[in-house]
């Protein structure tokens, strides 16, 4: 039977090269994109399929093996968009559903991969060791910042993470912060060698997320900041709601910040655009809009950052953000920018690692752009940071 199975793809071959102008019936496309599947020739699977589809010969499987030539070639956002099709014809087509929750994963789409496992029954649910509740990730990071600015000492950056899912549509992801750097003042009443004291801050970040559809994701964030500093406790309680729409090589968010900083309230409205044109991750770029409304300020912040793959498991990402960083707040409230000294401009460069299947490495080296006010420095931030997560 193998021969055969050969023969019949040599002979498609054959007939695309040269006679490609003649018609195609349902029963070469079926059989011959059946032989190409099984033999594992997904270009010419694609070229096959594509030309069948503009012939007018559309039929589900021919979309199922069009999706895993797809999938098996890197280009996840197209494979999505062929398994979309056959869902219209049959939503619990297993084979489908399980490698569209694939395509979601490689994409970083962790909760539309969670609507497609709530398709599969329970042996496909078993071996890939996917629960409706489960831990899905946690991580550690922990940073030091350091300054050219000599009133400026060390700073020492901490984070806790955990993410998991509570059912098919939801899932919670929490963070712990830690930072501490000490200051000095070089200002009367303080004396020629100035005062020190401690800028000392703890946070709590909870994001709740909910998928409306494998398209549209609504989500809700709070982040609890106690700051220490000059031997003074102060609160600030920061929300967030947004939106997030998935296209096929792209994705659009909105959301709005909203709270108090210790003593003032401030809004911040952000748009944001994500591109991976390659329809996977091996390139891909972001720009973020924001505009940050407090004490009777407008300021306008842009953040573009781009990543690209330079090695098997290997990342880099470039990032850039531009205006007064004032309280500035990032990635869906989970960064507040709210430093004793503004920043006028960071630009960062961050390399990801994927050491085996669960565990990824994350070096981050930034670079700030900060004003020392009482001393009237313009000065350098210098930050490095190493982060690791576990994938359950």
């Amino acid at each position: 039977m193998e021969y055969k199975r050969y023969f019949l793809v040599l002979i498609f071959l054959l007939h695309f090269c040269v006679a490609r102008s003649q018609v195609l019936t349902y029963e070469q496309a079926d059989s011959t994109s059946n032989a190409l599947l099984e033999s594992a020739n997904w270009t010419q699977l694609i070229k096959l399929g594509e030309r069948s589809i503009d012939s007018g010969i559309d039929f589900p499987a021919m979309r199922s093996r069009l999706g895993y030539a797809r999938l098996m070639t890197g280009n996840y956002s197209a494979a999505l968009r062929e398994y979309a099709i056959v869902f219209k014809n049959d939503s619990y087509n297993q084979d489908a559903r399980y490698y569209d929750y694939l395509c979601h994963l490689y994409l970083n789409q962790q909760q539309a991969a969670s609507l497609d496992a709530r398709y599969l029954d329970q042996t496909q649910l078993n071996t890939g060791k996917i629960d409706q509740f489960a831990f899905l990730n946690a991580g550690l990071e922990s940073g030091i910042k350091y300054t050219d600015n000599y009133y400026r000492g060390n700073a020492f950056y901490n984070r806790i993470s955990l993410s998991n899912r509570l059912s098919w549509r939801w899932q919670l992801d929490q963070s712990f912060f830690y930072f501490n750097q000490p200051i000095q003042f070089n200002f009367p009443p303080d004396g020629p060698n100035g005062n020190s004291t401690t800028d000392r801050q703890t946070e709590y970040y909870g994001k709740l997320s909910y998928a409306l559809t494998g398209r549209t994701m609504l989500w809700g964030s709070y982040h609890y900041l106690n700051t220490y500093y000059k031997s003074i406790f102060e609160n600030s309680n920061i929300g967030s709601v947004g939106i997030k729409y998935t296209g096929t090589y792209f994705d659009i968010n909105a959301d709005v910040n909203f709270g108090y900083m210790i003593d003032h309230a401030l809004k911040q409205y952000n748009a944001g655009f994500f591109l991976y044109p390659g329809g996977n991750l091996n390139f891909y770029a972001m720009s973020r809009f924001s505009l940050l409304d407090q004490k009777n300020t407008n300021h306008i912040i842009f953040s573009q950052s781009a990543g690209f793959k330079i090695f098997k498991n290997t990342w880099l990402e470039t990032c850039a953000t531009f205006g007064k960083l004032d309280n500035f707040i990032g990635e869906d409230g989970l960064y507040v920018y709210n430093s004793i000294d503004v920043s006028s401009f960071m630009f960062g460069e961050t390399a990801y690692f994927q050491l085996s299947k669960h565990i990824q490495l994350r070096l981050i080296y930034t670079i700030d752009n900060k004003k020392d006010e009482p001393d009237n420095l313009n000065y350098h931030q210098y930050s490095a940071t190493a982060g690791i997560i576990w994938k359950f």
